[in-house]
Order: structure tokens, then C-alpha cells, then sequence
């Protein structure tokens, strides 16, 4: 369903934008992945309730599909961001001046999840400009650019933050990144978002808003029965692009011999930057080829590097190396799968509705994929002795496999849709 929205005279954000609007989101999950676990521990916190705080802080990731409808029936998507980037900026700054941590653990965590709900919420709402407000024919370059703000910020703004508060003060780091938040997310006033024509005063607040949520539901009914949304949300939960072993490639540094010091950089900096490369790549391939093709050739080049880095001696450098290219290989995976859900989400009444559900469905694959490389960690015989654990050998072996797996799938669903493309068109024509 095509909202109704006044296109005359419509002013094309450009792609590279979205890079700087989508640091705020970067800014925020840095901020409680890096910073605040590092001044936890150094505070002398148990892991397990810094463990705690972390689980609690980002469920509103996973939540945020029960809220997000609102963003699309009330108000302007623009006027959402700007407001969300200034809470933003603001929890930011608070959960930095908590004093004393490990005495005022509640309040931190209260603070924490509110700031992760807001980021959230600015994200959700980037979504729904970047789908209303980019040309057709830059949704690629569009989805490669706020990629590798969302990759790249997370990595290089949590060190950042870490960095400060080190070198500074304790509650320094999420004063920067609040003045980051802030500088980054003004470009939105420049943001041209089309009006509907429900905005206008006849009928009144109630119509208007009984409207939107009519057009809502078709909207949603329409993606989801139609050959195209459907595949795409197929796609979405297949592990293809889900990166699974960057949650896992800290955890498996001690079998390579690498050090915290190595372990920081890569994970931290070096994997931040290489994420964000990757988008970029992505997004240029996703304006150039079929959008599905270029996400599963990223999915198959993500499992080549699982499978150099178990083809290769566990040594520091083979983590190191192995670790940058799965990085980078993840992030043109995330840019090309950001450029088909812009393709189908559309400039439509349902947009960040829509685009929420497409997150939630990868974030699915993500956890499942990610549980199951844990799981087969736990296999024997990889490590050369039936009787000793594969460890991380197992886990990239597997984590390769069932990629493998999923980009059958896919390239087997781009061909399905493409035969009854073709079939309907050449239909069509005869009728005509």
C-alpha cells in the first residue's frame, strides 16, 4: 500500500548522510557494549551483574516493534528523530555522571535501557526517512552509508568513549559522545519528508489518525502477501548475512593466543573500521546487481573467511586477520540486506512499522545462528582428538556451513521470484 504523500517538488536526501544520522545509534550501544562494562569491571562490579545491566539495557532492541507503529500514525517521522536524538544525547550524559557505580547499580541500569529505548526509537525512525526520502535508484549507496554508521559507529564510538574516560575522567566518555549525538543527528532539519494528505485539518485529529492506522493495515497485509515481501522476509531469516561470530570472536581469543590488547583493537577500532569499509562496498554493489544476489555473494564471502580462519594455524595473527576480513565481509553483508528491505518497505503508510519487523526477523537469525555456533563449539573431533572439544574450529566450521546453507536458499528464492516474474510478464503481454 502506497501512502497517499504529496511527491511534487520532492527533495532526494543524499546517501552520505545517513552515516552522520545514524551515529547516534552507533554512539548509544558503543557507549553501554564498551564503555560501560570497562567501568563496571574497573569499579569493581561482578561480571555477572555487569551481565545483567547489559541484558536489561538492550531489550528495548527486542521490544521495540511494540512501540514503533506509533512513529508511522502520529506526527512526523523527521520531528521523532530530532526529539529522540536530544533524549539521547541527554541519557547519555546522566548515565555518565552517575557517581559511584557499584552503589547506584539500579539507577545506572534504569538509565541504560532508557537510553538504548531512545536510540532505538531514533533509529527506527531513520528507517522509515531513509525508505520516504532516498531515490530509487540510491537505495544501495543509502543502505551501504547508514550501515557503516550503525557498524562502524558501535565500534569506534564505544572505544572513543573508553578512550576518554580512561585518559580523562570516568564520566567524560559519555559527555563526548552526547556532543557527538547532538552534532551528528542536526543534519536530519536538512531532511525533506513529504507530506500526507491526511496531515491536512479537514476531517480533523481522529480522522486523520483513523486513516493512518487503516492505511497501516493494508499496507502491512500487502507486503506481507505478496511474493515479493514475503521472499524478503524468508531472506531475512535465513542465516545468510547474520555475522553470528562477531559476538563469539572475543571469547574465542584465548585459543589463538591473542592478548586483551589484540582483542580490544580488533573487536573494538579495527573491526568498527573494516565493518564500516564493508558497508560502504555494499552499498555500491547493492545500486549495481540484483539487491538479493549481492546479499547472499556477501553471505558466501563471509563464510569463505570462517573458513580461511579454520584453514589457517591458530596463531595471533590468523585472529587478527581472520577476524578484520569476517568483519568486513559482515558489514557489505548488512549494506546490501539494508538495501532490499528499502526496496520493499517503499515510501509506504507502514514504513517504520515494516522496516521494524524486517530488523526483528534478522535479529532472530542473529541469536539463533549465534546460539548454535556456541552449540557447536561443544562437537568432537575437530580439534585433531575425538576426545577433546572443537572449540573455535567447530564453531567457524559450522558457522560456515549453515551459511552455505542459507545462500542456497536465497539464490534459490531470487530464482523462483525471477521465473514468476517473467512468467506474469510474458502473461500480461499475451492479455494485451
Amino acid at each position: 500500500m502506497t501512502e497517499h504523500v504529496d511527491v511534487e517538488g520532492q527533495r532526494w536526501t543524499r546517501p552520505w548522510l545517513y552515516l552522520l544520522l545514524e551515529l547516534p545509534f552507533g554512539a548509544a550501544i558503543g557507549f553501554l557494549m564498551i564503555a560501560v562494562p570497562y567501568r563496571l569491571s574497573a569499579a569493581g562490579v561482578p561480571l555477572s551483574d555487569i551481565a545483567t545491566v547489559s541484558a536489561l539495557g538492550f531489550m528495548p532492541h527486542a521490544l521495540k516493534i511494540f512501540w514503533v507503529p506509533v512513529i508511522d500514525m502520529v506526527g512526523k517521522r523527521k520531528h521523532w528523530y530530532l526529539a529522540m536524538v536530544g533524549v539521547t544525547a541527554a541519557l547519555l550524559a546522566a548515565a555518565s555522571l552517575v557517581p559511584d557505580p557499584a552503589r547506584h547499580l539500579g539507577l545506572l541500569t534504569v538509565l541504560v535501557t532508557a537510553l538504548q529505548a531512545a536510540a532505538a526509537t531514533t533509529s527506527a525512525a531513520l528507517n522509515a526517512l531513509i525508505a520516504m526520502t532516498t531515490h530509487p535508484d540510491d537505495k544501495g549507496k543509502a543502505g551501504g552509508f547508514y550501515m557503516a554508521g550503525n557498524v562502524g559507529g558501535t565500534g569506534i564510538l564505544g572505544a572513543l568513549a573508553l578512550w576518554v574516560s580512561t585518559g580523562l575522567a570516568p564520566w567524560a566518555g559519555g559527555l563526548v559522545l552526547a556532543v557527538v549525538v547532538i552534532a551528528s543527528g542536526a543534519g536530519a532539519v536538512t531532511i525533506h519528508e513529504p507530506a500526507r494528505r491526511e496531515d491536512g485539518p479537514a476531517g480533523g485529529i481522529l480522522r486523520a489518525l483513523g486513516q493512518r492506522i487503516a492505511a497501516m493495515g493494508r499496507d502491512l497485509w500487502e507486503t506481507a502477501s505478496s511474493l515479493h515481501g514475503f521472499t524478503a522476509v524468508v531472506i531475512s531469516l535465513a542465516p545468510v548475512g547474520c555475522g553470528a561470530l562477531t559476538n563469539l570472536f572475543s571469547g574465542m581469543a584465548i585459543e589463538y593466543g591473542a592478548d586483551q590488547h589484540v582483542v580490544e583493537v580488533v573487536n573494538g577500532l579495527g573491526g568498527g573500521l573494516a565493518g564500516a569499509l564493508g558497508s560502504l562496498l555494499g552499498g555500491f554493489l547493492a545500486d549495481r546487481m540484483n539487491r538479493r544476489v549481492a546479499y547472499a555473494l556477501a553471505g558466501g564471502l563471509t563464510a569463505l573467511s570462517a573458513l580461511g580462519m579454520l584453514a589457517a594455524p591458530m596463531t595471533p595473527t590468523t585472529y587478527t586477520l581472520g577476524t578484520l576480513a569476517y568483519s568486513f565481509a559482515n558489514g557489505i553483508a548488512f549494506a546490501t540486506w539494508a538495501g532490499m528491505v528499502l526496496e520493499v518497505v517503499g515510501n509506504s503508510a507502514a514504513v517504520a512499522t515494516k522496516y521494524a519487523l524486517f530488523v526483528a526477523s534478522s535479529n532472530l537469525a542473529i541469536s539463533t545462528v549465534t546460539k548454535l555456533d556456541g552449540w557447536a563449539s561443544g562437537f568432537r573431533g575437530l580439534s585433531g582428538q575425538w576426545t577433546r572439544e572443537a572449540g573455535a574450529r567447530g564453531a567457524l566450521a559450522f558457522d560456515a556451513a549453515i551459511t552455505f546453507a542459507g545462500l542456497v536458499l536465497v539464490l534459490g528464492l531470487v530464482r523462483y521470484t525471477s521465473r514468476r516474474k517473467a512468467r506474469t510478464s510474458a502473461a500480461t503481454a499475451a492479455g494485451s
